[in-house]
C-alpha cells in the first residue's frame, strides 16, 4: 500500500507536484527514491494512526483538521526538519478516502501554517497576543527603518505593514536555517537580526522573551513573545548579545546566481510552461492583472483557455527580448519554501502600454509575474503571481528598483 491508498489528489499532476516537492527540500535524492519513501512512509504512518493532529475552525460546522508527520529528512541537509501533512477530506461524496493532499513543508513554515490556521498571530515563531500589539511592532520597526514603502495603498490589509511582515517571516525562517538566532538562556531572550537598517545606519534587531514551557509537541518546541527593537549601541542589548555575532540571513552565495540567463531560455525547450497549475490553478491571478474588463477569460471555456495560452506564449517571447536588453529585467526571488533561487518574469498579456503625463512618460504594470526556476539548464516556469506577491518575494534579496518591479507603481494600478 502507497499514498493513493490512504489519500486522494485533484489530479496526477497536483500528486507529482508533492513529490517535487519533497526532492527540493531534502537535497540530493531522485523522484524515485522520494516517491518510494513517502509511499512508505505515509503506509506505515496512517495505517498506525502516527500522526500529529492539529484542529482548526473553518466555515463548515464540523472544522476541519491537519495531519502531520516527520518525514525523516531535514531541510536542505540542516538541522531544520522536513514535515507532510495532508488535510481531512471533506468531500467524502466524491472519494471514500479520509484525507486529501500530500504538503511538504520545511518545520518552522508548517508551523507557521498551523498558526494561520488557527487564527493565531504571529511572526514566524513570535506569538502575540493581538493583531493590535502586532501591528504596533510593525509600525514601530517601520518608523525606525530607512524608508521603504511596507504598505499596500490600495489592498485593504488588516496588518498595519504587510510587506513587512512577509519581509520579517521569511527572514526568520532563513536565521533559523542559516542556525543564526541567538538564544541566551541566563536572560531567556531570543535575539535575530532583522537586516534592516535606520538613517543613521544602524543594524535593527529583535529581542523576544522565551516562552518556558511552552512545547506542545514534536513540532511546537519554542515560542517568543513581546518582541523589542534594539541598535547594537544600546547598552541593554550588549548585555542581552553577549557580544555574540548576530549575522544577517543570506538568501545567495554567488552574486552571478542572481541574473537571468536569456541565452539558455532563448535555446530550443529552454523555458517550459507548467501549463495546467498555470491556466488552471492560478486562472483567476491572471484576470485580476487585467487592465481591460473586455479581454478577460472565462477559464471554464477551452476557447478561452486557448486564447489565453496563445496570449501568454506571445507575452513570454516579447518579454524575452526585452530582457536581452536590460539584465535587471528578469527579477530573482527568493523561495524559502524550497531554500532556492527563481526568477521573476514580468507578463504583458495587454502589450506594453505606455501613460502620459505631461512632458513625462512612463509604462505601466504588467499583468502577472512568471516565477522560473533554473532546472538541469532548463527554466521552468512553475506559476504566475499578482504583483504584489512578486514584490514580497524579491523582497527578500534586496529592495527591488526595477521598471516595472516597483511598489508605487504596482499599487497605484488597481486605482487607476
Amino acid at each position: 500500500m502507497g499514498i493513493h491508498d490512504h489519500i486522494s489528489f485533484n489530479s496526477n499532476e497536483e500528486y507529482e507536484r508533492s513529490i517535487f516537492q519533497f526532492v527540493q527540500t531534502a537535497g540530493d535524492m531522485t523522484i524515485k527514491d522520494a516517491r518510494q519513501h513517502l509511499d512508505q512512509l505515509v503506509d506505515r504512518t496512517f495505517s498506525k494512526n502516527r500522526f500529529l493532529t492539529y484542529k482548526y475552525n473553518t466555515r463548515s460546522r464540523t472544522g476541519s483538521a491537519l495531519f502531520a508527520f516527520d518525514t525523516g529528512f531535514r531541510f536542505q541537509n540542516g538541522r531544520e526538519r522536513i514535515f507532510a501533512y495532508t488535510l481531512k477530506n471533506t468531500r467524502r461524496e466524491e472519494d471514500s478516502k479520509k484525507f486529501y493532499g500530500l504538503f511538504i513543508e520545511r518545520e518552522t513554515m508548517l508551523r507557521d501554517e498551523i498558526r494561520s490556521r488557527q487564527n493565531r498571530w504571529h511572526i514566524g515563531d513570535i506569538v502575540f497576543d493581538s493583531i493590535d500589539s502586532m501591528n504596533d511592532l510593525l509600525s514601530r520597526l517601520g518608523d525606525e527603518a530607512l524608508y521603504e514603502n511596507w504598505t499596500f495603498t490600495n489592498y485593504p490589509s488588516k496588518v498595519s505593514h504587510p510587506i513587512l511582515k512577509n519581509y520579517l517571516e521569511n527572514t526568520f525562517y532563513q536565521l533559523v536555517h542559516q542556525d543564526k538566532i541567538f538564544i541566551n538562556n541566563d536572560e531567556e531572550k531570543m535575539l535575530l537580526n532583522t537586516g534592516l537598517i535606520d538613517t543613521s545606519f544602524n543594524e535593527l534587531f529583535l529581542v523576544c522573551d522565551i516562552v518556558k514551557n511552552s512545547a506542545k509537541d514534536t513540532l511546537f518546541r519554542q515560542e517568543y513573545r513581546s518582541p523589542e527593537i534594539y541598535k547594537s549601541s544600546n547598552r541593554v542589548f550588549c548585555n542581552y548579545s553577549r557580544n555574540a555575532p548576530l549575522p544577517v540571513a543570506t538568501f545567495y552565495e554567488n552574486p552571478g546566481d542572481l541574473l537571468f540567463n536569456w541565452e539558455i531560455a532563448q535555446a530550443p525547450g529552454g523555458i517550459t510552461i507548467a501549463d495546467e497549475h498555470i491556466f488552471r490553478d492560478n486562472m483567476n491571478r491572471i484576470n485580476l492583472g487585467l487592465r481591460d474588463p473586455a479581454i478577460r477569460f472565462n477559464f471554464e471555456n477551452p476557447h478561452d483557455v486557448s486564447r489565453c495560452r496563445q496570449m501568454f506564449e506571445g507575452a513570454l517571447k516579447a518579454s524575452l527580448e526585452l530582457s536581452k536588453r536590460n539584465y535587471k529585467f528578469v527579477a530573482p526571488q527568493f523561495w524559502p519554501a524550497t531554500g532556492k533561487l527563481q526568477f521573476l518574469m514580468p507578463i504583458y498579456l495587454e502589450g506594453v502600454q505606455e501613460v502620459k503625463n505631461g512632458q513625462s512618460r512612463d509604462v505601466l504594470p504588467p499583468t502577472v509575474a512568471l516565477s522560473m526556476e533554473l532546472v538541469h539548464g532548463q527554466y521552468i516556469g512553475t506559476t504566475i503571481l499578482t504583483l504584489d506577491m512578486a514584490y514580497q518575494n524579491a523582497r527578500l534579496i534586496a529592495r527591488p528598483d526595477g521598471f516595472w518591479l516597483d511598489a508605487t507603481k504596482i499599487f497605484a494600478s488597481k486605482a487607476d
